[in-house]
């Protein structure tokens, strides 16, 4: 009896060990550690199949870009990240011109401890919130006057609220002086606006346009699947799609830029004949459709003074004469814009292009019917 109770002592004390150490992991976690649960614990996490990942992405782009039954998704890219570069460098002159009149920046550019009295008298002529709102709107002008990429409709307006962001404060204090007390002011300084920080102003106009360009960016989707090309488009809640078959497609562009010869992009435009891919164009210098009333004949004018009129005008008339031209029009809502990889993109955009032309199917028909 005294050997089968030394024997059963051991055993005791590891119950109450493991006991004990369950009760020890209660109290930590609110779970107890048992067996299971640490067989469970230890177990890596199962990851998801690789086929799995696959048929999920998969379904996710179908949806994505709207394909039909049997259709396949052969290739789907994007812009690069450099491919709105202009939208950065802009950004970047527009954070300049705010540093540069922010605090007493153009002060040390301008003047020093030995400047002279016109030194002094032109950086107070400068350094004020009309001359920054002219150089500001200078920069929009010549920015929409280049006609390139940055010269869109959105990015102007932006351009133009930063340029004029200063008159909001300068009308403040203006209605401050005006009525006095009886204006509303928030703080000490009086009015509801504080005074204009340039340094901030240019972070968050330059800080967002960082911003909504890289969100413009990702908004770009493009497949090549084995019925057709799909443009899809999707920047805050503007929504697009655009689908386009192989057999209305014409002729496949390259255009590639010195930045993207550089970086390794480029973009490819598709051509049909219904004009997708172009766009009508004017050129030349804009003027008064008639003729100014000087030059105009008169019935009183003497044979010279017709003669110097008519040359006159026609002088004008080739100063002033405009054309209307058809280029191709690289629109991101509408070509595969600055993308990467391109060189296997427009290998299997022509390969496509090929097999649903009506002349290689024509030659499959022909080849059926020899061998039958």
């Amino acid at each position: 009896m005294a050997r089968q109770g030394e024997m059963q002592a051991p055993i005791v004390q590891s119950r109450i060990v493991e006991t004990f150490m369950s009760f020890s992991v209660r109290e930590e976690t609110g779970v107890p550690m048992t067996e299971e649960a640490t067989d469970a614990s230890a177990a890596p996490a199962e990851s998801p199949a690789p086929a799995e990942t696959e048929a999920a992405t998969n379904a996710s782009l179908e949806k994505k870009f709207r394909t039909i039954t049997g259709e396949e998704i052969l290739r789907h890219t994007r812009p690069s990240f450099m491919a709105f570069f202009g939208y950065y460098l802009l950004a970047v002159f527009m954070m300049g011109v705010h540093w540069l009149f922010f605090n007493d920046n153009l002060a040390g550019l301008l003047t020093n401890d030995d400047s002279s009295a016109l030194s002094t008298f032109l950086f107070g002529l400068l350094a004020n919130d009309l001359t920054f709102m002219g150089v500001m709107l200078s920069l929009t002008w010549f920015n929409r006057m280049l006609n390139g990429s940055t010269s869109n409709r959105w990015l102007t307006v932006w351009m133009l609220l930063a340029s004029v962001a200063p008159l909001l404060v300068v009308l403040d204090n203006w209605l401050t002086g005006l009525l006095g007390d009886s204006y509303p002011s928030i703080g000490s300084g009086g009015g509801l606006l504080p005074e204009y920080n340039y340094l901030i102003a240019g972070a968050l106009f330059s800080g967002s346009l960082v911003l909504l360009t890289a969100l413009y960016q990702r908004s770009f989707h493009y497949a090549v699947t084995s019925d057709a090309v799909i443009f899809d488009h999707r920047f805050l809640l503007v929504r697009g799609h655009r689908r386009i078959l192989f057999e209305k497609i014409s002729e496949v562009l390259v255009e590639r830029s010195m930045l993207g010869t550089m970086l390794g992009f480029a973009t490819i435009s598709l051509l049909t004949d219904s004009g997708i891919g172009l766009a009508q164009e004017t050129r030349g210098v804009a003027a008064a459709s008639s003729a100014p009333d000087a030059v105009k004949p008169d019935e009183d004018d003497t044979n010279a003074e017709k003669a110097g009129k008519n040359v006159i005008r026609r002088l004008l008339a080739l100063i002033t004469y405009q054309r209307t031209v058809t280029t191709v029009s690289p629109d991101p809502k509408l070509c595969f814009y600055n993308v990467r990889g391109w060189q296997d993109t427009k290998q299997l955009l022509n390969e496509l292009h090929k097999k649903h032309s009506q002349s290689s199917q024509l030659d499959e028909l022909k080849a059926a019917l020899t061998q039958e």
